[in-house]
C-alpha cells in the first residue's frame, strides 16, 4: 500500500523538507504541493489524496479554516495539521473541523514517520492533556464520560474503545480480537454515532478519559 501525500504550506524550504522525510519511507508518496489554500482547494479535489499536510499558520484562510473546507469535499482523506506551536488551543480547533492528527516540525524525522504511519493506520496520537480538554470541548457537561460509556456502548465496543485508549491502531485490534479490520471500523463509526464524536481523534480523547474505567490488556 502506498499512501498518497499532498503537502500544503506557503514556505518553499518547508515543502521541501516535508517531501525530503516522506521520500525517505517508501510508504509514502508525494503527489502536489500548494503553496495557499486557494490552490490547495483548486488542486486538492482532483488529486484525491489519502493524505493532506496542511501548515497550520498560512497568509489568507489559515490552514484550520482550510483543513474544514478539505474535509467537507473529501470526508474520507485524513488531514494532519503541521506546526511550530505546542498551543493545545490550535489542536482543539484543529480536531474540531475534522483534522487527525498534530504535529510538530521540530520533531526529529524519525518520529515524523512514526507518527504519520500511526495516524495512517487508525490510530490517533494524543497525550493524555490534550485528551482531558478535548473531552472538556466535545462532551456535554453533566454526566461523567465513563457512565456515557458503560450506559450506550456494548461489551465488545468497550473492549474496543480500551484497546483505542492504549494507542493501538485498527490493524492491531482486528489481529488481538481475531476480527477484519473493516468489522473493526464498523464498530468505531458505531461508537462515534453513540458518544456523539466526530472522528477518532475526538474518540480517542473519550478512551483516555474513560481509561480507568475500561477493560485492561
Amino acid at each position: 500500500m502506498v499512501c498518497r501525500t499532498y503537502i500544503v504550506d506557503d514556505n518553499r524550504r518547508a515543502r521541501q523538507a516535508v517531501r525530503t522525510i516522506l521520500e525517505g519511507d517508501p510508504f509514502f508518496r508525494v503527489v502536489g504541493e500548494a503553496e495557499s489554500a486557494r490552490m490547495a482547494l483548486e488542486e486538492i479535489p482532483a488529486v484525491r489524496p489519502d493524505f493532506i499536510l496542511v501548515d497550520i499558520r498560512m497568509p489568507g484562510m489559515d490552514g484550520i479554516a482550510l483543513a474544514g473546507e478539505l474535509k467537507k469535499r473529501l470526508p474520507d482523506a485524513k488531514i494532519v495539521m503541521l506546526t511550530v506551536s505546542h498551543d493545545p488551543a490550535d489542536l482543539l480547533r484543529a480536531v474540531r473541523v475534522g483534522a487527525q492528527g498534530y504535529l510538530v516540525k521540530s520533531l526529529d524525522p524519525s518520529d515524523w514517520i512514526s507518527y504519520l504511519r500511526a495516524v495512517a493506520d487508525g490510530a490517533s496520537p494524543i497525550s493524555e492533556e490534550v485528551a482531558a480538554r478535548l473531552v472538556t470541548k466535545f462532551v456535554p457537561a453533566g454526566e461523567p464520560v465513563s457512565s456515557q460509556v458503560a450506559r450506550r456502548l456494548t461489551p465488545r465496543e468497550r473492549d474496543i474503545l480500551a484497546r483505542i485508549a492504549e494507542g493501538r491502531s485498527n490493524r492491531e485490534i482486528a489481529e488481538e480480537l481475531v476480527i477484519s479490520e473493516n468489522t473493526v471500523k464498523n464498530h468505531i463509526k458505531n461508537m462515534m454515532a453513540k458518544l456523539d464524536v466526530k472522528n477518532r481523534t475526538q474518540l480517542a480523547a473519550l478512551a483516555a478519559r474513560a481509561r480507568a474505567d475500561l477493560p485492561r490488556f
